[in-house]
């Protein structure tokens, strides 16, 4: 029994110890959780793939949408062409996921940025043996300009040319300014208004014509006038005014030298010489020279002498008889002196005008006040075509360049500035009267042949003394361009910023075209209101974020440069002033050497690493050789012949001026 008790227990101990029976069981047991993991695996991964295609479709939707927008808030049909990418990259049903339509829209509180969402079921294959049917699929992504800090100058030909018509790209036609203005604002919805955190964006504007207006935007010790007593020599007339002194009296017997106080001390002077009561009473022996008898001419010293007769005999009574006796006559001398001051005294007035390059006192006028004309005399209000001359003048913000280089000419290098150009040097500060700024005021302005400068008289009416070709005021020869803008953050197009008076659209919408194409002095304060070294270096060195800036200038033309010796602009009046030209020098000298100058301008702009972007717009091409050199590249010209392509144009800069981004 004891034997049968120990083989039991071994065989219970054994049985025991050896598991190779367990292995069926624990399998068995394991089954279903093995499955369940292995089907979840397999459909997580299922969900996996579809949502990687799924957030593809979305990224691409995203960019296409924010590639199509071309105004702040997207379209129904910038939606459709993103839906169209996003159908594209994922057909409805791929890896049988439900049909559903992505939500698509402008980002609330954000409008340029493009937000994209979808949601979407797939079904599961092994995990719905554990009652999971389906798996939920989410995906969503914005796309925007991510710029960076960026400063932009719009330099805009705003010339007489730019009121013509041109194609509007779908066979009818529009005024070439109201194009560009519409383009300037797609410019900015394209863009976009930039953040202080993000990046900041800000906007400049250049209206030129052969000048700017740039005045107000100056600080005033930067222009002569800002202190009191400054003068500036102007094209102008000045007035001569005549004094007359009180009559001095005396009387002279005839035959004697000496001209007595009194009658009484003339007739008893001792003398032989007598003459017939007809001679003594006719004056014909005052000198052979008349009566009355001046002595000098004006503008000098003139002494006019009046003779009348006194007496005859010792009697004032009229001569009579034939017989010779002594003669009185009494002289009454008036002495005239001229003065280009009046002194206000009642002996004083107008006398004529005269004609020169002259200095004229800017005091009053840099601070925007109307203040007299000093080329207007109420004595003599007209020029010598009877125009009358305004009697005030108020200056519109237009300034004459400061001193430059005469001599620069057609073939003069490019590689660098003169140190004598100032009009060229960007960074130079104003300092004296050579490196200062001047106001522009034809209501000063007067040809040699007295005809007035700002008369808005055409040539076809028949003008006195007028052997040229000029036409002042109405035809653009003095032309006053809007009011230029220093860079300013938009935070919308309608939205007022800070420190200016008006919109966007509002500006833009207020430019007017008149004058001549100087595409120089465009250009030049282009980068004068850019620079980060310059007038506004306060304002230009950094952004609030700190990071870098990225400059460009934006410019616009429908002609090439046409610089004429009869416009009075920038550089005074070329005729006369000959300062952006020898003497003698013809029209297309003068466009020839504007040209040199251009070039001079944008290699400068260029080697301080700013962006030259240079537009023609125009029936024929303006793209001269010297724009095109101007652009940073052959990729930065363009030239548009239709309103349509210009439209285009301004979006592509910005396009490429910022950069297409998914921000999450």
């Amino acid at each position: 029994m004891g034997k049968q008790i120990k083989r039991a227990m071994t065989f219970l101990g054994r049985l025991r110890r050896n598991q190779a029976g367990n292995t069926l069981a624990m399998v068995a047991a394991a089954v279903i959780p093995l499955a369940g993991l292995i089907g979840g695996g397999v459909d997580m991964s299922r969900a996996y793939m579809v949502r990687a295609r799924m957030q593809q479709a979305c990224d691409a939707a995203a960019l296409a949408g924010r590639r199509a927008m071309t105004t702040a808030s997207m379209t129904d049909d910038n939606k459709a062409e993103a839906k169209k990418f996003f159908d594209f990259n994922f057909p409805q049903q791929t890896f049988g996921a439900a049909s559903f339509t992505p939500v698509i829209q402008s980002k609330p509180g954000e409008t340029t940025t493009v937000q994209v969402s979808a949601e979407t079921t797939i079904p599961t294959t092994i995990m719905r043996i554990f009652g999971v049917q389906t798996l939920s699929l989410a995906v969503n992504c914005d796309s925007r300009f991510d710029i960076g800090n960026t400063d932009v100058m719009l330099v805009l030909d705003t010339t007489g040319s730019m009121a013509d018509s041109i194609s509007n790209g779908s066979g009818g036609s529009v005024v070439k300014l109201a194009a560009l203005q519409q383009a300037v604002k797609d410019f900015y919805d394209t863009l976009g208004p930039g953040s202080d955190s993000s990046g900041r964006i800000r906007y400049g504007f250049m209206p030129y014509s052969s000048t700017v207006n740039v005045g107000y935007q100056l600080p005033t010790e930067d222009l002569i006038g800002g202190t009191s007593g400054d003068t500036w020599n102007y094209q102008t007339r000045r007035a001569i005014y005549e004094t007359s002194s009180q009559p001095v009296i005396c009387y002279r017997r005839y035959g004697l030298n000496n001209c007595y106080a009194t009658s009484t001390d003339a007739n008893a002077a001792t003398t032989s010489s007598t003459l017939s009561p007809s001679s003594c009473t006719s004056y014909s022996n005052n000198n052979g020279n008349g009566n009355p008898l001046n002595s000098g001419s004006a503008p000098s010293t003139v002494v006019t002498t009046t003779y009348s007769y006194d007496s005859f005999n010792g009697s004032t009574s009229s001569p009579s008889g034939s017989n010779n006796r002594k003669c009185v006559r009494k002289e009454s001398a008036v002495t005239k002196t001229y003065s280009r001051t009046n002194s206000g005294n009642s002996d004083t007035k107008f006398y004529s005008w005269e004609y020169g390059q002259y200095p004229v006192d800017l005091t009053g006028v840099i601070a925007g006040n109307s203040v007299a004309n000093p080329s207007y005399n109420a004595s003599s209000p007209n020029d010598v075509n009877s125009t009358a001359v305004a009697s005030t003048m108020k200056w519109s913000g237009c300034i004459e360049e400061r001193s430059t280089d005469s001599n620069i000419s057609a073939t003069t290098s490019t590689a660098s500035i003169p140190s004598t150009a100032f009009d060229l040097q960007i960074d130079t500060a104003a300092t004296d009267t050579e490196t200062r700024w001047r106001p522009h005021l034809p209501q000063v302005e007067f040809k040699r042949n007295g005809r007035w400068m700002n008369d808005n008289i055409d040539n076809t009416k028949a003008l006195k003394a007028e052997s040229d070709t000029y036409r002042a005021g109405s035809g653009g020869w003095n032309a006053c361009p809007s009011q230029a803008r220093k860079l300013t953050s938009y935070a919308s197009r309608t939205a007022i910023p800070t420190g200016q008076s008006s919109s966007y659209d509002s500006y833009v919408d207020g430019l007017v075209a008149v004058g001549g194409t100087y595409h120089t002095i465009g250009m030049m304060w282009g980068a004068r209101f850019l620079s980060p070294t310059g007038i506004f270096a306060d304002e230009n060195a950094s952004a609030p974020n700190g990071f870098n800036i990225s400059r460009h200038i934006v410019f616009m033309t429908d002609g090439t440069m046409s610089a004429y010796n009869n416009v009075y602009g920038a550089w005074g009046y070329q005729s006369l002033d000959q300062r952006d030209g020898p003497s003698g020098a013809s029209n297309s000298d003068l466009t020839a050497i504007h040209n040199r100058r251009m070039e001079m301008m944008c290699n400068a702009i260029k080697s301080r690493g700013i962006t030259i972007w240079v537009i023609g717009f125009s029936n024929s091409n303006v793209m001269s050789t010297p724009l095109q050199n101007c652009a940073s590249s052959a990729n930065h010209w363009s030239m548009n012949y239709s309103a349509a392509q210009l439209k285009t144009t301004f979006q592509n800069i910005a396009k490429n001026i910022g950069g297409l981004r998914l921000s999450n």
